[in-house]
């Protein structure tokens, strides 16, 4: 059987997104003071004003709550809308070189976007786990996620059990499950990860 590959990118040539930048503007668009936003998407003010400034890279969760509140696609706080009245080339694909990379936590790891823009429930990456690192905040919501190790190993934490992956394995579970993933190799891990999950909403 021939294993599934995909090809790296050269990170110096990936575009690397800015979300402080696209974060602040969207808020300012929308006029918004980081105090309402900061409610709107049940996160502390100085979450708000980290992520704004770059001094802190976001967990998944934060991002996805902070979208949420902005009632925006994933993509729109990683990349500007592209000017296209072409719908299939704006919202159906995703050139290869065009995959932003932003970083995610406090623990050096990447994730490449691979949806393309527009507002999807269901939304594609590649998650570049560094050796000793792991996912330390993860979405939790109701729906489900998947995803192939692409290359070297890990550890999958749900509900209490421990699976260790290797490269071209698989899985699939219901994200409202407490899980982490953890790269305990000393080499980096590359994943294939595919989610569908919808975060909490927060009431005023």
């Amino acid at each position: 059987m021939t294993q599934m590959k995909i090809k790296k990118k050269d990170p110096a040539a990936a575009p690397h997104a800015d979300v402080g930048a696209r974060l602040k503007a969207l808020r300012l668009e929308r006029g918004m003071s980081v105090n309402e936003l900061a409610a709107a998407a049940g996160v502390s003010v100085g979450t708000v004003s980290q992520v704004e400034r770059n001094k802190a890279n976001p967990s998944m969760r934060i991002l996805e709550r902070l979208r949420v509140a902005l009632s925006v696609p994933l993509s729109a706080l990683l990349e500007d809308a592209e000017a296209t009245p072409d719908y299939v080339a704006r919202d159906v694909v995703r050139r290869a070189k065009d995959r932003p990379v932003f970083d995610v936590g406090s623990q050096g790891m990447q994730k490449e976007l691979l949806s393309p823009q527009g507002n999807h429930d269901l939304k594609m990456m590649i998650i570049l786990i560094p050796p000793g690192a792991g996912s330390d905040e993860v979405l939790i919501g109701v729906g489900e996620k998947a995803g192939v190790v692409i290359e070297g190993s890990v550890v999958l934490n749900l509900g209490g059990s421990r699976v260790e992956l290797k490269s071209g394995d698989s899985f699939q579970f219901a994200s409202t499950i407490p899980h982490s993933v953890h790269n305990e190799s000393a080499k980096p891990a590359r994943l294939l990860w595919v989610m569908n999950t919808q975060p909490p909403i927060v009431h005023l």
